[in-house]
């Protein structure tokens, strides 16, 4: 009897498809994930996916951390099959999403991160319509980009991927001063990135405001960058 209590899986946390074990490397692979500690971070998804082995949510952190490894196919792999386990789970569903996105399938993204959104147990629904913007953004789907960055902002204002989003929307769509006026908000929030501080020189450019072009340029010089625009954000997991 003792001996069939200790083999006995732990039970799940409601709403995650998921055993507290797994859960907790989870969050520990995902936070190291961000520190950059990839090696750190495979060893806790791995005792993850050990703990929960049918798991969606464990295989997505496996697979993100393999993917940041530059493991790619692997990586697609594990995402695919965990969206075989959990075809209902917001989370998975946008880790999925967003990787295809970033890997040159839009369409099976988009439909996934649709999904996602679609989840009412989702508690991060910014997170995919943000994704969803991006992943159009990219594909030039600019009215399907808005709609999504627009959703997005309504439930999170700050969010910066969407802001971002919307600032190439405007300036793809010629509107020098939506487009300013959106990364403005993106600055209000932290220092812009090299890659946000090049797009707001193109916005001022595009403006004719050379004293503004002056500025960037000078906060750019301080990081050691430059070079043409680059694309936007791609979507975050």
């Amino acid at each position: 009897m003792l001996l069939a209590a200790c083999a006995t899986a732990p039970p799940q946390v409601p709403g995650t498809g998921t055993n507290a074990i797994a859960l907790r490397s989870i969050n520990a692979a995902q936070e190291l994930l961000q520190r950059g500690r990839l090696d750190e971070a495979l060893e806790q998804a791995q005792i993850a996916v050990r703990a929960d082995p049918r798991s969606g949510r464990a295989l997505v952190a496996k697979g993100q951390v393999l993917d940041a490894q530059g493991q790619r196919e692997r990586a697609g792999e594990l995402l695919a099959r965990a969206v075989q386990l959990s075809p209902q789970d917001g989370i998975v569903l946008n880790a999925r999403g967003a990787w295809l996105c970033r890997h040159g399938d839009a369409k099976k993204g988009l439909d996934l991160l649709g999904r996602a959104i679609e989840d009412p147990t989702y508690r991060q629904p910014v997170q995919a319509l943000a994704n969803a913007g991006t992943c159009a953004l990219g594909e030039g789907l600019l009215p399907t980009a808005e709609m999504n960055f627009r959703a997005a902002l309504g439930l999170s204002p700050t969010d910066a991927q969407s802001l971002v989003g919307m600032a190439h929307v405007e300036l793809k769509q010629g509107d020098t001063l939506g487009a300013r006026a959106f990364l403005q908000r993106r600055e209000a929030l932290a220092p812009l990135t090299p890659a946000e501080l090049l797009l707001a020189i193109r916005i001022e450019e595009a403006a004719g405001d050379a004293r503004a072009v002056a500025r960037y340029r000078a906060q750019l010089a301080t990081q050691g960058q430059g070079g043409p625009l680059p694309p936007p954000a791609t979507p975050r997991d």
